[in-house]
């Protein structure tokens, strides 16, 4: 009952004032439509507006165009859901250097405009409004009874369009302009590398885009009802780096550019993130021991070294016992019997005449050494060469730094991760910087296992699945070797598009339904379908190969060391047997 008593009230006002019942009925319906929070009052205005305002639930700012040039931050600090009003006596520059000062960056905000003298043309008002990208402006006659109730606006879609219309209770001030966009032509760039921007020439001769940007560039198409056009045509074979793309948003010559970019400085002209990126190395496997090393990879120092020791014990017991029992030994046979060497190799041996116990239980031990050593080295090179060992895989960044293998990366693109994680200076020598993004991207496809490689998870997801074909895999890549974690990728777009909002929306609702999860795994089967990946075995398979010379490498050294020690023996020995011919000869002359 109270409530009805206000409402008639209210409706008695109103009819006993006239004029002024339209501005609060005119706001009381701009209020039920936005729904918005509180009123910007731009210029002089009325004071049946400000009584009109004070009777709904709102905050009211008035901004004074007498000080044009401060920018109050409404962006910032206060809400975006607000309506704006403007009145306009005769030369609106100075309101409208106002207006744009402050509202440029809230360009999709409904303006309402008052004209307050009908001399005045409303058309220049609203190009001067599109040419600064705002999209929701309604402009009125303050006499506007006179006017025959018309209101004012314009439409850029498809074309621009001047609006002109008579303001009925069914009448929607503000339609929603970009739910339908008409077959707006929308420029925009793109750029990038697979498997997030997969193109291809169908067999009609179109280009046809595929991957994450692809399917979001149809959804962004059939969301708004628009054609996404680029300034200038793609070459589907030089695809430029998302990085070129920025200069194109800036200068204006693309709305946004689906390119992903890493953010930088404050988060201004960039979409919402699009999606998390860890960036990885991804290293070769490591390659396998050269057969030529095998041979000396059985046995590591200490335990060659225990042998050698176990060796001359057994040899001086021998020999000790040798001697007790009656037997000549020679004082070199102490520290290296030719029984037990003989023994330990698993060769023959020439037992002495009537061993006694003793020195036959040492000839039983030496044989059971021998075997057990022989069998064992045996066992270990056979398995060595049936299944040859691999070289130590790269656990740290210190690991790679001390190897051979140069990680290659964009130079580009690694002056901008730089930012991210500055530590990474310090490893600056295992990078091998590649200043051409053509050349840095085929390195990147040809498998070469010369080098590593910096990119980013999705992609090493794509190879990972391409080796699963290969008969072995020719990279690998560990989570403790990744520089960064959860980096948002964004899309440059220009800082006050009109499409900013409604792209953020629709990247919201592709995370939100999973389906970058479902183009994600899709892109597998587009790279194959674009021709850009091939079901080959790149991998190395384990064919049978016959011993090689270069397999003796080590043995063929050991062996001309040997003989060469042995040449010098010899010739030390003929010199010490012919040594006093030798002096009675140099004596006599």
């Amino acid at each position: 009952m109270m409530q009805q008593s206000i409402l008639q009230l209210i409706l008695v006002a109103c009819l006993s004032t006239g004029w002024g019942c339209f501005e609060l009925q005119f706001l009381r319906q701009l209020k039920s439509e936005l729904n918005f929070e509180f009123v910007l009052l731009l210029g002089s205005s009325e004071p049946i507006w400000l009584k009109s305002l004070w009777q709904l639930p709102v905050s009211v700012i008035q901004m004074d165009e007498k000080i044009p040039h401060v920018n109050y931050n409404l962006s910032q600090h206060h809400s975006k859901n607000f309506l704006s009003i403007g009145f306009v006596k005769d030369f609106p520059d100075r309101l409208l250097e106002v207006v744009h000062l402050n509202l440029r960056m809230l360009n999709t905000v409904p303006i309402l405009f008052v004209m307050r003298k009908r001399k005045m043309r409303v058309q220049p008002l609203l190009e001067w409004f599109w040419m600064h990208d705002f999209l929701n402006v309604l402009v009125i006659y303050e006499d506007f009874k006179e006017s025959s109730h018309t209101i004012y606006s314009y439409t850029p879609f498809p074309i621009l369009q001047f609006i002109e219309r008579r303001l009925e209770n069914t009448t929607m001030l503000f339609p929603p302009r970009m739910s339908d966009l008409q077959g707006y032509r929308l420029p925009i760039a793109v750029g990038g590398s697979s498997p997030r921007l997969i193109v291809y020439r169908g067999t009609n001769g179109e280009l046809i885009y595929s991957g994450l940007v692809g399917n979001l560039m149809k959804s962004i198409e059939q969301r708004f009802n628009c054609r996404l056009v680029q300034p200038h045509p793609l070459n589907e074979s030089a695809i430029p780096p998302a990085l070129q793309l920025i200069g194109a948003v800036r200068n204006g010559s693309a709305e946004f550019a689906l390119a992903a970019v890493y953010p930088q400085g404050p988060f201004v002209g960039l979409t919402y993130p699009f999606e998390l990126m860890s960036w990885c190395l991804m290293m070769p496997v490591p390659e396998e021991i050269p057969r030529s090393e095998l041979y000396t990879m059985v046995f590591h120092w200490p335990a060659f070294l225990l042998i050698l020791l176990a060796l001359v014990a057994i040899s001086l017991i021998l020999g000790l016992s040798l001697r007790l029992h009656g037997y000549r030994v020679q004082p070199t046979e102490f520290l290296l019997h030719n029984s037990c060497l003989r023994g330990l190799l698993g060769q023959s041996f020439i037992e002495v005449f009537r061993a006694p116990p003793l020195v036959r239980g040492i000839y039983l031990e030496i044989c059971v050494l021998g075997i057990l050593i022989t069998t064992w080295y045996n066992s270990y090179f056979s398995t060595y060469v049936t299944s040859a060992p691999r070289r130590p895989p790269f656990t740290s960044y210190e690991s790679i730094a001390r190897s051979q293998t140069k990680i290659v990366v964009w130079t580009s693109e690694y002056r901008i991760l730089l930012k991210y994680f500055s530590s990474i200076e310090e490893y600056e020598s295992m990078f091998q910087f590649e200043p051409d993004y053509s050349k840095f991207i085929e390195l990147r496809e040809s498998f070469n296992t010369k080098y590593g490689y910096m990119l980013p998870m999705e992609k090493w997801l794509l190879i990972s699945e391409e080796q699963k074909i290969f008969s072995s895999p020719l990279f690998t890549m560990r989570e403790d070797l990744c520089f960064f974690h959860a980096i948002p990728i964004v899309f440059p777009i220009k800082e006050n598009s009109i499409f900013r909002e409604a792209l953020d929306r629709l990247i919201q609702e592709v995370l939100a339904t999973g389906l970058l999860n479902r183009w994600r795994d899709m892109a597998f089967t587009d790279m194959i379908k674009a021709g850009q990946l091939s079901l080959v075995d790149r991998g190395k398979p384990k064919d049978f190969q016959a011993m090689q010379l270069m397999d003796l490498q080590h043995i063929s050294v050991a062996f001309g060391l040997m003989m060469a020690l042995a040449i010098v023996v010899f010739l030390l020995e003929l010199m010490w047997f012919w040594r006093h011919p030798i002096r009675v000869r140099l004596g006599q002359v």
